[in-house]
């Protein structure tokens, strides 16, 4: 075949290659949200309190109609802290700790979905966006300083039931409303005894058991009045911290003596 005979079919193949290598349009939603307060405020009175999270999902033209529909999962999580898992072991007739692990873990978690975890998608997907308490990261260290990223299951285990007990660690299946269509909203509970920090609001876009969009807001919680200016001599005076307490203590134990001398 001649050069002159191969150039249509040369010009025809460079078209092709132009229209496969070009980006194809988007076809993805957008999600919006937003919590109802970027700041709680902890006082000697605090009895806990509510997180509104709400938010919309956006559709341009040649979005994809999704048959199945939508589904949310909420997540407010808590800053990252170093904690302590002990067992108890009976040594000559005495209980004493006798292993332990530590755990790189949230100090809260609270999880609010649509419908059940177990419809919301597939476990890979759930562990894939640690959607759940079950499928958290949690950097567990052992005895001698060596850090694994899944140790022995019953740690982890007495871990997470450890916070689920003391309230910090909750999951709220089918509590995310939709109010309309595209339109979602849910409140989560915060405890009394909630850790103080940055926390995250992670709102995730579900469709067809996939993931397709996701948005981050973040809430802070921090004390204030008298318990703050306590927190901040505690943290940053730790010596004027400690003197102040002993004299309390010392004029704490006199005026007591005092008023209950018996003459």
């Amino acid at each position: 075949m001649t050069l002159r005979r191969a150039a249509p079919f040369l010009g025809l193949a460079v078209i092709l290659a132009a229209i496969l290598a070009a980006p194809a349009p988007t076809l993805a939603e957008t999600l919006v949200a937003e919590v109802s307060t970027k700041r709680v405020a902890i006082s000697s009175n605090f009895s806990g309190t509510d997180i509104t999270v709400y938010g919309a999902i956006e559709r341009d033209g040649v979005t994809v109609s999704r048959a199945a529909g939508y589904d949310i999962a909420v997540m407010l999580i808590g800053p990252r802290r170093t904690m302590v898992t002990r067992r108890k072991d009976r040594v000559l007739g005495l209980w004493i700790n006798r292993d332990w692990r530590t755990y790189d873990a949230p100090t809260f978690y609270a999880l609010a979905t649509t419908k059940p975890l177990a419809e919301l998608a597939t476990p890979q997907v759930l562990d894939a966006q640690q959607i759940g308490m079950e499928n958290l990261i949690l950097p567990e260290g052992i005895p001698g300083g060596i850090e694994v990223m899944a140790g022995a299951a019953e740690f982890r285990d007495a871990f997470l039931a450890q916070q689920r007990k003391a309230g910090h660690y909750v999951e709220y299946p089918s509590t995310v409303r939709f109010l309309g269509s595209q339109i979602f909203a849910v409140t989560l509970p915060i405890p009394a005894e909630v850790p103080v920090g940055s926390y995250t609001a992670r709102v995730v876009l579900i469709a067809d058991g996939s993931p397709v969009a996701e948005h981050v807001s973040t809430v802070d919680v921090a004390k204030i009045g008298f318990e703050q200016q306590v927190t901040d001599l505690a943290t940053r005076r730790g010596v004027v911290y400690g003197l102040a307490s002993v004299v309390i203590a010392l004029m704490t134990g006199w005026l007591g003596g005092v008023l209950f001398r018996r003459d």
